[in-house]
């Protein structure tokens, strides 16, 4: 019988991760999915404290200001249609006026450090190179909130220049036991079909850089598992973009055989 399916497998992690294991988890919406597994499970985790990021850069910038508890760059605050919101994280973090969104901020960013300094597990999922920068200063942004679009150029971010944001952050991560590196499964079809496969494309060599140069970093290949492990529609939701819960059940499995004490 002609075989219908091309299981992937991995390797077993060496550390494992246990119920009293401290997980952070930063990304894109896939975070939430995966995370979500580890929450039903009772285990400790800190997920999107600053909201759905999708770029790398924006990522190593959001570990970059927790590791270091700075301040928020007040500079990046942009005020749209009655709410105050800050172009590195979410709109989920936004609030009614400037002051309180200074505070919030700050209050996230503290606790983020003080999660980032204990914990053991680090996973980042990567969803989109395609960045916004504003046309002003050239930064990168998380997030534009509805600002207008002649205020920012959309560009493609090259493997190096992720693995060079990576380098960035490394040494301050020296007490993380296991960072994880994962590329969402969930096509970004605002980029059309192409350029989602380009993106994609750049952002799992990106993480294949990374690891060859810090062997101490993993891959979970959950873009693998559901592009090309399940590789089939019906294992999509009815947008045909969102993983099933069956399909994260799989993918998550695939996860604690090799994570999970």
């Amino acid at each position: 019988m002609k075989n219908t399916r091309t299981e992937l497998f991995i390797a077993k992690n060496p550390d494992k991760i246990t119920n009293n294991s401290n997980i952070m988890s930063i990304g894109s919406g896939f975070s939430n999915m995966l995370t979500s597994k580890f929450q039903d499970s009772d285990f400790q985790v800190s997920n999107n404290p600053y909201g759905n990021i999708y770029n790398p850069i924006s990522v190593f910038n959001a570990i970059n200001v927790s590791i270091k508890n700075k301040p928020v760059n007040e500079s990046l605050i942009t005020q749209t249609e009655g709410m105050w919101n800050h172009y590195d994280f979410h709109s989920q973090t936004g609030a009614s006026s400037r002051d309180e969104l200074i505070k919030h901020l700050n209050t996230i960013i503290q606790k983020t450090h003080d999660s980032l300094k204990k914990t053991d597990f680090l996973i980042l999922t990567f969803g989109s190179a395609f960045v916004y920068k504003t046309a002003s200063t050239n930064q990168v942004v998380a997030n534009c909130h509805r600002t207008p679009t002649n205020q920012f150029n959309k560009t493609l971010l090259s493997p190096t220049e992720i693995v060079e944001g990576f380098r960035g952050i490394f040494q301050s991560l020296n007490h993380v036991k296991n960072i994880i590196l994962v590329v969402s499964p969930i096509m970004h079809l605002q980029d059309s079909l192409t350029l989602n496969a380009v993106s994609k494309s750049v952002l799992r060599l990106a993480c294949h850089m990374i690891m060859s140069e810090f062997p101490h970093v993993k891959y979970f290949p959950a873009f693998e598992f559901l592009t090309s492990d399940l590789r089939d529609y019906s294992c999509y939701e009815n947008d045909l973009i969102t993983p099933t819960k069956e399909s994260m059940e799989y993918i998550f499995n695939k996860f604690k055989e090799a994570y999970i004490n």
